[in-house]
């Protein structure tokens, strides 16, 4: 599986998002699944925003790119860089932290200056909502020092990772988080929005649909898709719309499942088509 869905999931924190061009298709192969996401640093230069997003990206003289799936800035951008498989855990000490089941977020950093609290509060936001979109525990986050094997081999992320997963914890429950605006809006119209958004999704879904899938789309309407991905990367992080105190999880779960749901119907739907396809090829071939 490619995780062509990162980007959307670093918006739904309210994150500043760069897609770096080919990302959705980069990547040493497909990717087994999601069970961890893995922190780093990047132990690159002091100076700039992210200057070491060609290398992860494009890879070193020793190492293939792409090296992680996003590399985030010191002013807390989210640059997505591959949607496959990524050289960024290397051994590990469980099968469930390997490049093959984790995200891989290299945080630009030398490992010795102090990290900008933009940085480190993206940092945690979007550790947050990738446990959110793939249903993980807190306790899935987890540093490359952590993961490695032998232990002692890596160093990074140079901070407490304890502390950082307390901040995972509490991280996207507050205004700063994408869909913070709606806050200012009765759970009347939060609700109306959600309904409408998800109504553009499922007619867009009834189209690809109806095509068996096999529509050649023209720019237009990938471009459309893209912002109503994003406008439910908002309506799904709807402060507490159903009262239970949570903020974005639950809203998120539900949308999850509606688009789940969806899913299914579409696939019974084509399952069908291709039934009838089957008898009346048979018929024709009789």
């Amino acid at each position: 599986m490619y995780l062509t869905s990162l980007a959307t999931i670093a918006r739904s924190a309210g994150l500043k998002v760069v897609e770096q061009p080919g990302w959705e298709k980069r990547g040493h192969g497909q990717m087994s699944g999601v069970k961890a996401v893995v922190c780093h640093h990047t132990a690159g230069s002091p100076a700039g925003n992210a200057p070491s997003l060609g290398v992860v990206q494009n890879g070193r003289s020793d190492l293939a790119g792409p090296l992680a799936h996003y590399v985030l800035g010191r002013d807390g951008t989210v640059y997505v860089v591959a949607a496959g498989l990524c050289w960024h855990a290397g051994a590990v000490l469980n099968n469930d932290w390997s490049n093959n089941w984790s995200v891989g977020i290299e945080a630009e950093a030398t490992g010795t200056a102090a990290w900008p609290e933009e940085q480190l509060d993206a940092y945690a936001r979007l550790c947050r909502a990738l446990c959110a979109a793939y249903g993980l525990p807190i306790s899935a986050v987890l540093g490359h020092k952590e993961v490695c094997a032998p232990k002692g081999r890596k160093s990074d992320p140079n901070f407490d990772m304890s502390t950082f997963r307390a901040r995972v914890a509490s991280a996207n429950t507050t205004t700063t988080t994408t869909g913070g605006f709606l806050m200012a809006l009765s759970d009347a119209d939060q609700k109306f929005i959600y309904d409408k958004v998800k109504d553009i999704d499922s007619t867009l879904g009834a189209v690809y649909a109806a095509t068996g899938g096999k529509q050649t789309f023209g720019s237009a309407f990938v471009e459309m898709m893209k912002r109503v991905d994003f406008l439910w990367s908002v309506a799904a992080n709807t402060p507490d719309l159903n009262h239970d105190g949570k903020q974005g999880d639950v809203s998120l779960v539900n949308w999850r499942q509606w688009q789940a749901d969806q899913e299914a119907k579409q696939t019974a739907a084509l399952d069908e088509i291709r039934g009838q396809l089957a008898a009346l090829t048979a018929k024709l071939g009789a």
